[in-house]
């Protein structure tokens, strides 16, 4: 029998996990596909040009939080686990070890790379070569969540305040951040954990939607209004689709984003079951397409592709390109998943 509070409950968490790798596809589709760090720009010194890059660079802050989305929801489950999840950690790993040697291989054997014993131990130990530096960094989190949750124990509701504003101060990028969290993303993917877990205790009865849901549309609106002055600092016409470091204002943009998604209420049964379906398989879709031989496949030919679109289809083709993406990365997590078990089975 379906336990329908439960499993709705659950299942926002699930729906955001799906949001959050959906959005770091999308954030790599501006970053890589349209190269806004090299020389894409927009006219937009006319109303319809403006209205274009506005859609565009709405599209890129959105999907910035997604990273941190990931952190929050780790906080928030394991902040009462001193135990060391072994087996979270081994799926983490195993997952990124498969496909990590196992795409390289196979592109040794259709003849895209030429074997190279460097190369192969490079993605035979990602960890050590960082060849994921999210898997890096959050295997480095998941040996540290005992210890964090082992100490936050003993902390009253007040210490636990005091310890998250040292920790914005070291983190948040206009205070300390600035010279403090440059390829330090350990640092800020502890602060988040610290973040979800208060949540996760002193938060856990609000189910309110409107104020965060309020509060993650003012923050983008103060995103937006500030690239746009950026722009127009740089050039009055061309203008750029500007980024946002995460432990900037993404930092304040991602915890409004995953207290509106934690008070969601998912009634649809269908819907949930859905969501609980895909939600473990899309981690995959991260190791995936940041593979090294798949990232420069990928984003060579989008690069190509995307000047033959009408640049009013852009936002949607930015958006396809992302969920094309994911559903191939979903579909080979699940037959690698189906393999496996038959595998398991036989043996």
């Amino acid at each position: 029998m379906v336990n329908n509070s439960s499993n709705s409950r659950m299942a926002q968490f699930e729906l955001l996990r799906i949001l959050a790798m959906f959005g770091v596809v999308l954030n790599h589709v501006f970053n890589y596909g349209l190269d806004i760090y090299g020389d894409f720009r927009v006219d937009a010194s006319q109303g319809g040009g403006f209205v274009l890059w506005s859609v565009l660079e709405l599209l890129k802050l959105m999907a910035l939080p997604s990273v941190n989305c990931y952190i929050l929801i780790t906080g928030y489950f394991l902040i009462d686990k001193t135990q060391l999840r072994l087996r979270g950690i081994w799926k983490v790993w195993s997952t990124t070890w498969v496909y990590a040697v196992g795409i390289y291989l196979l592109a040794v054997a259709v003849g895209i790379n030429p074997f190279d014993r460097y190369e192969l131990a490079r993605h035979a130990l990602p960890l050590i070569s960082n060849s994921y530096w999210f898997v890096t960094s959050y295997i480095a989190l998941m040996l540290l969540c005992p210890v964090l949750a082992w100490g936050l124990q003993h902390v009253s509701k007040r210490q636990f305040q005091a310890v998250l504003v040292v920790g914005g101060l070291v983190c948040f990028q206009p205070l300390g951040g600035w010279y403090l969290m440059d390829d330090q993303q350990i640092v800020l993917f502890v602060y988040l954990f610290m973040i979800g877990g208060y949540i996760r205790r002193y938060h856990e009865k609000s189910a309110k939607t409107t104020a965060p849901l309020l509060a993650y549309l003012g923050i983008l609106m103060m995103m937006y209004a500030y690239t746009v002055y950026k722009n127009q600092l740089l050039d009055s016409q061309h203008y750029t689709i500007f980024a946002m470091a995460y432990h900037g204002l993404v930092l304040p943009l991602s915890v409004a984003f995953f207290l509106f998604m934690k008070n969601m209420s998912i009634g649809n049964l269908r819907m949930r079951k859905a969501i609980l379906a895909v939600a473990p398989l899309s981690f995959a879709v991260y190791i995936i397409h940041t593979h090294s031989t798949v990232h420069a496949l990928l984003w060579t030919a989008v690069s190509h592709s995307w000047p033959h679109v009408g640049m009013w289809a852009l936002p949607l083709y930015c958006i396809a390109v992302a969920a094309a993406v994911f559903v191939v990365g979903v579909l080979m997590e699940f037959c690698r998943v189906r393999l496996a078990r038959i595998i398991a089975a036989h043996i």
